[in-house]
This record gives C-alpha cells, sequence and structure tokens, in this order.
C-alpha cells in the first residue's frame, strides 16, 4: 500500500464534523469509515483493519481518554496510532493524550494543510511500524527454522560422534588384544582380557568363555564375566545341548534376538544364576578348523539385540582369543622341548667337565676310547636331530695367556666368556660346552619354519664385532689384549641326540656334522665367520657372503 494513502476510522459524534472530514482525506486519496462514539469504534477496530485512528476526545458514553485506555489495554490494538482530533487546545489535555498513547494532537477548527500533514506522518510510521514487525515475523520464523536445523545438525554429529567414540573403542580394543597376544601375558590373564574387552566394546551386561573337553564331550566355563559370573564358573554344559553346545557341535556363529524364543536355548542356567537372557551372541574358537570351545556375550546394553556388525566385530574377537589358544598350546610343547633339551645339556656340561678331569689321571688313547664307546651306545638309542653347530676360538689364547698372571686370565676369560654366552643366548643358542678358551654351541629349531641357521650366523657375526668393541675397551687397560681376535666355525645338518654311555650320563650331540663344524672353526681365519655349504643354503638371501675354495 502506498504510505501516502491508508485505511483511516473517524470517531466521532457530530455527524456533520465526520462528513466533512471524512470528505477532505478521501480527496486525498484516504479510504474513510466512521463511528459514532467510542464503543462502535473499539468494535470496528477489532473486526477489520484500519492505519488510523482520528478520535475526538468529547464524545458521550466513552470519552476519547477512555478509548486511548481500551486500546492499551488490548495486545492487538496496542499498537494502533491515535491523531487526537478535538477543540480543547490546552497543553494538559495534549500531554495527556500523548501519553495515552496518541501518536500526535489536531485541536479543531484543524487547518486543512496540517491535517494532511500529520495523517501522512502517522501512516508513514504506521507503514514503518508494520513493516517492523513483518521483519521481526520474518527473523522469528528465520531463527525457528535455524535453531531447527542446528538442532538437526547437532543431532546428526552426536550420532557421528557416537559412532566414531565406538570405533575408537573398538580399534582400543582390537590393539591392545593385539599388543597382549605378543606380550609374555599368561593365556589365562589373556583369555580374561579379550572378554572383558568384548564385553565393553559390544556394550553387553556379561560375557563368557567356554573350552570343549572332548573326552568327556563336556563344555566347561573358563571365564564369566557379569553378574551372574561366579554362578557359572563351575557349571559345564553338554556337548550339543543348549545355544552354547550347539555352536561347539557345527562350529557355526548363532545371533540370536529372543532366547526364549529359540528351542535351543536352555533356561535352566538363568534358573541358577538369577539372570535373565535376552539376546545371546555365540561364536565358536576355531583353531585349524578345531573347535576349542566358544565365546559368547549375552543382552545388548541399551538395545534390543545385538545386530550384525556385532556378530562380525564378535567374530574378530573369538579369532584372537583362538589365536592365543594356539600360541599357548604351542608354546607349552616348545617350552616342554625346550626343557628337555636344557636338562640333557646340563648334563653333557657336566659330563665334558668330568671328562676334563679324567684325562688328567687317565692316558688320552683310553679317555679317547671312552667317549668313542659313549657315542656308539649313543648312536643305538639317541635320536636324529637337525640344527646347527657353532665353534669359535681365541687364536694364539695359549701364547697370549703365558704373558698374564693367572688372576688376569681368568678375569679376562669371565668378561669374554659373558660377553660371548650372552650373544649366543640372544640369538636362542644353547652352550653345550667351554673347551679351554673355545665355545660350542648348538641352535636348535624352536618352530616348524624356525631358520636356526640364521640364528647361528648372526651369532657369530655379533661375536666378532663385539670383540671389536672389547678390544676398544681393553685398549688402555690391557694393551696385551688388543691385537686379539678369534675364529668363528658355523654347519648346519643332522646330528644324533642322546645319553651318553647310559641313561645317567648327560647329554649332548654327535656327528660328522659336530666334527665339520669343528675343523671350519679351526680353519677359518681370524676375525671371520666360516660356515658350510649347507648352512649357506639355509641363510642365502639373508646375509652376503664369500665363497672359499673346497677344503
Amino acid at each position: 500500500m502506498n504510505t501516502a494513502q491508508g485505511s483511516l476510522l473517524i470517531v466521532d459524534d457530530d455527524r456533520r464534523n465526520c462528513l466533512l472530514l471524512a470528505a477532505r482525506l478521501q480527496s486525498a486519496g484516504h479510504v474513510t469509515a466512521m463511528a459514532e462514539n467510542g464503543w462502535q469504534a473499539l468494535e470496528m477496530l477489532r473486526a477489520q483493519p484500519f492505519d488510523l485512528v482520528l478520535l475526538d476526545l468529547l464524545m458521550p458514553e466513552m470519552n476519547g481518554y477512555q478509548v486511548l485506555a481500551h486500546l492499551q489495554a488490548d495486545d492487538t490494538l496496542r499498537h494502533m496510532p491515535v491523531l487526537v482530533l478535538s477543540a480543547a487546545d490546552d497543553m494538559d489535555s495534549i500531554v495527556r493524550c500523548i501519553e495515552m498513547g496518541a501518536v500526535d494532537y489536531l485541536p479543531k477548527p484543524f487547518n486543512p494543510v496540517l491535517l494532511h500533514a500529520r495523517v501522512g506522518a502517522c501512516l508513514e510510521k504506521k507503514h514503518l511500524h508494520d513493516q517492523q514487525v513483518t521483519y521481526l515475523q520474518q527473523l522469528q520464523t528465520f531463527n525457528a527454522a535455524l535453531a531447527q536445523r542446528v538442532s538437526e545438525a547437532m543431532a546428526q554429529l552426536t550420532r557421528a560422534a557416537e559412532v566414531q567414540a565406538q570405533q575408537l573403542c573398538e580399534m582400543e580394543a582390537t590393539l591392545a588384544i593385539s599388543l597382549a597376544l605378543t606380550s609374555l601375558m599368561g593365556v589365562d590373564e589373556l583369555l580374561t582380557l579379550i572378554m572383558d574387552k568384548s564385553k565393553e566394546v559390544m556394550r553387553a551386561e556379561a560375557s563368557s568363555l567356554l573350552m570343549l573337553d572332548q573326552a568327556a564331550g563336556l563344555l566347561r566355563f573358563h571365564v564369566a564375566r557379569g553378574t551372574a559370573g561366579a554362578a557359572l564358573r563351575s557349571a559345564t554344559m553338554a556337548l550339543g545341548h543348549g545355544i552354547a553346545g550347539w555352536v561347539a557341535q557345527t562350529g557355526e556363529p548363532l545371533l540370536i534376538p529372543d532366547a526364549y524364543q529359540d528351542l535351543r536355548f536352555d533356561p535352566s542356567y538363568d534358573k541358577r544364576s538369577g539372570f535373565r537372557t535376552r539376546s545371546i551372541l555365540t561364536v565358536p574358537l576355531q583353531v585349524k578348523d578345531e573347535v576349542m570351545g566358544v565365546v559368547q556375550v549375552i543382552n545388548k546394553i541399551g538395545e534390543v539385540a545385538f545386530g550384525q556388525h556385532d556378530l562380525n566385530l564378535f567374530l574378530s574377537f573369538a579369532s584372537q582369543a583362538s589365536v592365543a589358544l594356539d600360541n599357548a598350546r604351542l608354546y607349552a610343547r616348545t617350552k616342554a622341548m625346550a626343557e628337555d633339551l636344557r636338562q640333557a645339556l646340563e648334563q653333557e656340561r657336566r659330563l665334558t667337565i668330568e671328562k676334563a678331569k679324567m684325562e688328567a689321571y687317565i692316558p688320552k688313547q683310553l679317555v679317547d676310547e671312552i667317549s668313542r664307546n659313549r657315542e656308539q651306545q649313543l648312536a643305538l638309542g639317541g635320536k636324529t636331530v637337525h640344527l646347527t653347530i657353532l665353534f669359535s676360538d681365541i687364536q694364539g689364547f695359549t701364547r697370549l695367556s703365558e704373558t698374564m698372571a693367572s688372576q688376569q686370565v681368568i678375569s679376562f676369560l669371565n668378561t669374554y666368556m659373558t660377553a660371548m654366552t650372552g650373544i649366543i643366548e640372544e640369538e636362542g643358542g644353547i652352550i653345550d660346552k667351554f673347551i679351554g678358551d673355545g665355545i660350542m654351541a648348538l641352535f636348535p629349531p624352536i618352530s616348524e619354519d624356525d631358520n636356526h641357521a640364521l640364528r647361528a650366523v648372526r651369532a657369530g657375526i655379533r661375536m666378532q664385532k663385539r670383540l671389536y668393541s672389547l678390544r676398544k675397551e681393553w685398549a688402555a687397560s690391557r694393551p696385551e689384549l688388543a691385537g686379539m681376535q678369534i675364529r668363528v666355525g658355523v654347519n648346519t645338518g643332522e646330528v644324533v641326540s642322546g645319553n651318553i654311555g647310559s641313561e645317567t650320563r648327560d647329554y649332548t650331540v654327535v656327528g660328522d656334522n659336530v666334527n665339520v663344524a669343528a675343523r671350519l672353526e679351526s680353519m677359518s681365519r681370524a676375525g671371520e665367520v666360516c660356515i658350510s655349504e649347507a648352512t649357506y643354503r639355509e641363510i642365502e638371501g639373508h646375509i652376503a657372503a664369500t665363497k672359499l675354495e673346497p677344503v
């Protein structure tokens, strides 16, 4: 609408004045309506919109002041602009009207020019007010829409943050278990960690691990976490019975949203523990297609049931538990083998000491004959083993020791032997015997794919490097040792291991391959590691070597 024109309501009990005023206003393009008193004016204002009210103060029934009061009391009419027209031209009346909400005051008889000017000004103010209200409504609508969008965006961010937090939790749990798998943690502690992490990450009320006793055809609770854990630790379950028994028998995982609706579910365990099972997720523990047990989580916190993502995640936890069990089984076998070999070599160590003592009192030919007889007896009762043998010796030690006091020789040998033994043991080798200043070490296989030859050659190289460091340390305090060097020989092949002489004698290895290793050491150049063709075939591609002429 043009702000110079508007819809005006003229309120005056004098009809002649109303008609005269209406004619003047209509001539200016305004639309007019008339009310004879205040009550009629209020009804018309509530019935239809007007841009301006021209109000006479002195009227019967309800005067102009009362109309202004009613307008101010009505929230819908409070902002209606009112131009007061009255013969009363005293200042008190003007001030009172303005205070009661009138926007302007025009005394009668009015000047037509002044009338149009003040009506135009009032309409302009009304237009600005309406525009402000419109803008405010638009702003409120925009703010409401913006608030909704912000709320939706925050909800999406919250969901994304929850998903990321869950993914981070899963990654941290997987990392913790992976690190534990490579640590020295015991298998029981490791399995408990896996079940605790499964329960935490999958937000389950309870988790358990049952091991399969094939001989008895039973599943036994090995780990039980949750409120019912204590009541289940001594419980067993028949193979094929219940959810866990079915999974152990078939090797297939099960995701059951409502346990009590599944005929395979056995509610007796709930009755025993006081626990209420709703949803259950059970996965087999398999090592090379052999079922060793099952793991399960029960009741997802905050949700009705577990989902496909939970199943996939739990399968990964079950896989890690299976690896832990397989490692534990392999470790037990390896530890038993290592213990057997350790005891046997300890016996051989004692036998070597006895032999050295015998040579002081019995002719060498007789000692050699005893050794040959023992080797023959060993061949009859021993076993063939494929391993790597290392011999080392200090070049010119006899001549060197003649220049040193006895106490110095012992101190030097203790330092030297400690350093060399440490390297051999770090590489997984076993000291078979000390032969004066020489060392005989064995490197048996510690697993099916172990490269024992590589460990032995690596030990020989490290021994040469360590001696180089020792010589630099001795340069100032023991100059006579500054030029000391050692020879190292390594051979790989089958040897015979077993007791020497009788079941009460010590354990060692014998055979041509032991002799070849000793021969390689004696012909080796000082500062080098001489290896056989058989050893080189095992380490080719791992360590650089120079081929020598056949001997």
